[in-house]
């Protein structure tokens, strides 16, 4: 199977990103490594001269020094670089994909209308989608309706908008002065909240 110009990942800013990709040169099978940047007038990426390309013979010894060294390498790049809450999430994401959760893609929208609780919505992931279930009891979710927006003019979408937002700020502020410290329950608590403020932002209105 040829898979020739396929890129495996990217990193860094929109900018300037470094490419991983799969890429022949001279009938020479390669992974490439290089850095890539977005041409102002074409707004396509294009790559720099700053890059690697390894073969089979060094990508297999750059495997084995990973394999054996991998804590030493980790330890060493993240003195003085990355917060320690950083490479949590960055180790959440690592785990996110062997899972084959999809951190950043389609989303489907489900509207469920046997919740048990107030929450404006609630999210899980089936293989390679994220799925979005909106309460279909929740204040916020009624206004956002498809026949409700057909009735609205960009300003009251714009406010609607707003108060998500306004919604977010005040659970976060909340959950800031709060006492849990268990993720889980941290995230659940916010959601529940976020809920509450918005149904209340909307209600008022």
């Amino acid at each position: 199977m040829d898979v020739g110009g396929r890129i495996l990942g990217e990193e860094g800013p929109e900018r300037n990103r470094t490419r991983f990709y799969l890429n022949s040169y001279e009938g020479n099978r390669l992974l490439d490594i290089r850095k890539f940047y977005r041409d102002r007038r074409s707004g396509e990426f294009k790559p720099t001269r700053q890059g690697i390309n390894l073969n089979r013979d060094t990508f297999m010894e750059l495997k084995r020094v990973l394999d054996r060294d991998e804590d030493m390498i980790l330890e060493w790049l993240r003195i003085g670089h990355v917060p320690e809450e950083v490479l949590r999430y960055q180790q959440a994401q690592e785990e996110a994909k062997k899972k084959n959760f999809r951190l950043v893609g389609d989303v489907d929208v489900e509207e469920v209308n046997n919740f048990r609780d107030r929450k404006m919505f609630d999210v899980r992931h089936e293989g390679g989608r994220d799925i979005v279930e909106l309460n279909t009891a929740h204040p916020f979710v009624q206004s956002i309706s498809e026949e409700e927006l057909r009735n609205m003019d960009p300003t009251e979408v714009r406010g609607l908008f707003a108060r998500l937002l306004a919604a977010f700020g005040r659970s976060r502020t909340l959950l800031l002065g709060g006492g849990a410290s268990e993720p889980e329950i941290l995230f659940e608590q916010s959601v529940f909240d976020w809920s509450e403020f918005t149904a209340e932002f909307v209600e008022r209105k």
